[in-house]
């Protein structure tokens, strides 16, 4: 094989050290990566109607730009945005039949009781102000929850969880130092929103707690029922099984139904 030359373009210009160069690469087609992925969700939910939507926002004063995908689901992707006073989360959530597939039966039935009609764009148009509505109700009742500030067809603006223009990441990624501080924390939490807000959460796992230097926020509270609804036991119930696998993983060993007395389940 022939000497490789470290000064050609294949490295970079004026770069010798090949691991340097390795790197330099490496980051370029990460950058590259992220801005092909950035496109694509840009593509795949601003249609015509979004943009509207998020016009209306930046006509208030409320944002500036969008900045780059957070994350994407399956009913919704979130973006950070930014504004004249910081970082904020923009929550778009797609409109089309295929987003209602995998629904609870439930809550397409709340919805379609809500607005009265089978259209998907307005059934969409409900579920977001539901969100909205659960989140103002959360942090009244001091549930850390986002702040949302506005909400408009099938896009809700709302406050930016993260640190140096970075999200929290989701609680499943992170090493936690101190389990049974977070589940004093956690389960203080949905007991808040159990007792305070009158809100189960319904859909709550360790994949919808975004956690960072010991603090915690709850997200993703579009699947909310209210605590008289007939399903919130069975659904309190759901989330404390879940938490309470992750936390015997943690080490901190507990039922289900003492996780389920914790969030706040003596009140349903």
């Amino acid at each position: 094989m022939g000497q490789t030359d470290l000064t050609s373009p294949l490295w970079g210009e004026g770069v010798s050290d090949p691991v340097e160069a390795f790197l330099r690469r490496r980051h370029k087609e990460e950058d590259r990566r992220k801005e092909r992925s950035h496109t694509d969700a840009m593509d795949e939910v601003f249609d015509r109607r979004t943009l509207l939507a998020v016009g209306r926002f930046i006509t208030r004063g409320l944002m500036t730009e969008v900045d780059f995908s957070i994350s994407t689901g399956k009913v919704a992707n979130v973006f950070r945005v930014s504004s004249k006073d910081g970082y904020r989360a923009l929550k778009v959530y797609r409109v089309g039949n295929a987003v209602f597939r995998g629904l609870p039966p439930y809550l397409l039935h709340e919805l379609r009781e809500e607005v009265g009609s089978n259209s998907f764009a307005r059934l969409v148009f409900a579920w977001v102000r539901r969100e909205y509505m659960a989140l103002k109700a959360c942090r009244e009742a001091e549930v850390p929850v986002p702040e949302p500030y506005d909400y408009h067809r099938n896009v809700f603006l709302m406050e930016f969880m993260g640190e140096g223009g970075l999200p929290f990441p989701p609680l499943f990624r992170c090493e936690v130092e101190d389990p049974e501080r977070l589940l004093n924390d956690l389960t203080r939490a949905v007991r808040n929103m159990v007792t305070r807000a009158g809100l189960v959460h319904g859909d709550l796992s360790p994949y919808n707690v975004l956690y960072f230097a010991g603090r915690i926020a709850l997200i993703d509270l579009g699947e909310v029922v209210a605590r008289e609804h007939p399903m919130a036991r069975e659904l309190l119930l759901r989330d404390a099984e879940n938490f309470t696998k992750y936390f015997n993983r943690q080490g901190v060993k507990l039922t289900t139904q003492e996780m389920f007395d914790r969030m706040g389940g003596t009140e349903l």
